[in-house]
């Protein structure tokens, strides 16, 4: 019982990290697949304790994270599983950028301006992701290689958040 109570803390967390990144990156609000996640979370907003609706949502997804790992029966003191939820959550959080450059990367090559709301999404976070960088290195003979920089700084901010999760444990 306690294993599938921490399976659905679990999945809230991501729904959580989802809404946070919507948030975070001001995906287009008329997307259907957004407009569900912002739906469900209206009930919670109004009980927010945080002005900032952004740090609400991040809150509640490590919240929600530790929770999982608590119910789960966890080894560790509290404060070191909150430690570890954060970076679980930052972690899941990188993840999910690199996840959605590369659908980008082939849906651009295959169906490029999909009507496809999920689509529309990949493809939404991963300009938002990628303008910064291709500001800074434009392309070559019509080549894009933001992906690659971006690929390399998320795969760079994972170690770390990883070095620091084993140097916790």
């Amino acid at each position: 019982m306690n294993e599938l109570i921490g399976l659905s803390l679990g999945v809230l967390s991501h729904a959580f990290m989802l809404l946070f990144i919507f948030n975070l990156l001001k995906i287009d609000y008329y997307n259907p697949i957004v407009k569900g996640f912002v739906n469900i979370y209206k009930p919670i907003s109004k009980v927010s304790i945080f002005s900032n609706q952004l740090l609400t949502i991040f809150i509640i997804a490590i919240v929600l994270r530790f929770s999982s790992e608590y119910i789960g029966g966890s080894k560790y003191d509290v404060y070191t599983l909150g430690l570890i939820s954060l970076i679980s959550v930052l972690n899941s959080s990188l993840t999910i950028f690199f996840f959605s450059i590369i659908g980008a990367v082939i849906l651009s090559w295959v169906a490029p301006n999909n009507p496809n709301p999920l689509l529309q999404i990949i493809e939404e976070i991963s300009s938002k992701l990628l303008t910064p960088i291709r500001n800074f290195v434009p392309s070559a003979g019509g080549l894009d290689f933001s992906p690659i920089f971006a690929f390399i700084l998320i795969r760079q901010l994972q170690i770390l958040l990883s070095n620091i999760y084993y140097s916790i444990i």
